[in-house]
């Protein structure tokens, strides 16, 4: 398969300008500033970034003063000041470089061993715009520094519907905090001077309003942050092991809790955080992508119009193609709402999914989980067996089996809070002893 192109790459820019007394708003804008651009050195390819790197941006390694040349880490994709990440010198990896534009990088350099500075760090797959990210994928998230005494975040809610998305964040390491979407959610007053940090997530979202089809009636539409007393500031992006997640309801967290601190509504009854995908994540100490649709299989769609799991990977959400980015390791849990078809049917269709996915991740270590119910668990790990028997040594089979009891499910079905952790706990220490992180 053909890696698809960035359509759009939003640039990050930090306004001058304050809104209200002693109040900085960072918005998700055009143009590229100058300053300390990140450009990539010593790299191999022009489109994905080195080890160490980071593919979403195309550009990595060592950090350089002022305006970076064009190409420097970029992808084969032209731009002007509007395709670079601003706020950081127009970071080169789309072609930006400077205020003043670039012509893109032809091929670019990708970096080795370094790791680009942002000003905000996006984790998941988002659909970054002029003046905006959006996401309809639970566990999504951003993690910005930033100095002052107050905090908020902005959106846009103009097509949300009651029940809205549910919201979690921390800042420096604290408590977690959550939230409903609103225009403008408060994340942190009184905060003491000096640099804090803030993780912003997609907690959950209800699988039966529209997140395929525009209007997306579940999504987050992310504007930025507003500060009072301080500014975003940019920050290098860690440079981990990435892995993702690709699955269903399960996988996105849904129904972990039956009633979460006496609220009933499917996105306040999900719990990305808790999922057992995000708690693999974080024990491996890696960045994450959590890809999961309600009522969605390899034979049938999910719920709200959303396509079977073949014919959502190289999408976003409907028209807009997944981005650049490149996982180290995928892990797969599908066949869990294809129970009810037929051996015959499955396999084939298995088969697709993992030869779509390595088309997608040439280089990735795929892992195919047996469901937690046990749905198609033969299948599967014949389809594995076939394929590292035919030569693709990167791809394993993991057997849930007795990971869970019956208490550890919501209703038969979903893990709820302890399952979650165990779960987690499980996978983690399979990892470990294939090899794969």
């Amino acid at each position: 398969m053909k890696r698809p192109s960035i359509a759009l790459i939003c640039s990050l820019v930090l306004s001058a300008a304050a809104c209200g007394s002693g109040t900085t708003t960072q918005s998700v804008g055009t143009g590229g500033a100058s300053g300390a651009a990140v450009v990539g050195t010593a790299g191999t390819t022009g489109n994905y970034a080195g080890t160490g790197g980071d593919p979403d941006i195309g550009a990595s390694g060592g950090t350089a003063g002022g305006a970076a040349a064009a190409g420097s880490g970029g992808q084969t994709e032209g731009g002007a000041a509007g395709q670079g990440l601003a706020g950081n010198g127009g970071l080169a990896g789309n072609g930006g470089s400077s205020a003043a534009g670039g012509a893109g990088g032809a091929a670019g350099t990708a970096g080795v061993g370094g790791s680009e500075t942002e000003l905000i760090h996006y984790y998941g797959r988002w659909n970054r715009l002029t003046d905006r990210a959006i996401t309809v994928n639970t566990g999504s998230h951003v993690v910005a520094a930033f100095t002052g005494t107050a905090l908020s975040a902005r959106f846009d809610v103009s097509t949300n519907q009651a029940p809205n998305p549910t919201l979690a964040w921390r800042i420096d390491q604290g408590d977690w905090q959550e939230g409903e979407l609103v225009a403008d959610v408060s994340l942190a007053t009184g905060l003491a001077s000096g640099t804090h940090e803030v993780l912003l997530m997609v907690r959950g979202f209800n699988e039966y309003q529209s997140r395929w089809t525009q209007p997306l009636i579940s999504s987050i539409s992310f504007l930025g942050f507003d500060v009072t007393g301080g500014v975003v500031q940019p920050s290098p992006r860690p440079a981990r092991s990435k892995i993702e997640f690709l699955g269903d309801s399960i996988t996105e967290g849904l129904y972990i809790w039956t009633t979460h601190n006496g609220q009933t509504t499917i996105p306040w009854c999900a719990d990305a955080r808790r999922s057992w995908a995000s708690q693999t994540a974080q024990s491996l100490g890696a960045e994450w992508r959590q890809v999961g649709f309600g009522g969605q299989g390899l034979l049938k769609g999910g719920s709200s119009g959303v396509p079977p799991a073949n014919d959502t990977f190289n999408w976003i959400y409907k028209g807009v193609p997944r981005d650049a980015w490149q996982a180290d390791v995928v892990v797969i849990n599908q066949g869990t709402n294809d129970g009810g078809a037929s051996a015959t049917d499955f396999r084939p269709a298995y088969a697709t999914f993992i030869g779509t996915v390595r088309a997608g991740y040439p280089t990735a270590k795929i892992v195919a989980m047996r469901p937690f119910n046990g749905a198609h668990a033969a299948e599967i790990q014949a389809e594995v067996s076939a394929r590292h028997a035919a030569g693709d040594a990167r791809i394993f089979f993991v057997d849930t089996t007795g990971w869970l009891g019956n208490g550890d499910f919501t209703d038969g079905t979903h893990l709820n809070d302890q399952g979650s952790p165990k779960a987690a706990t499980a996978l983690t220490a399979a990892l470990h002893s294939l090899g794969v992180l």
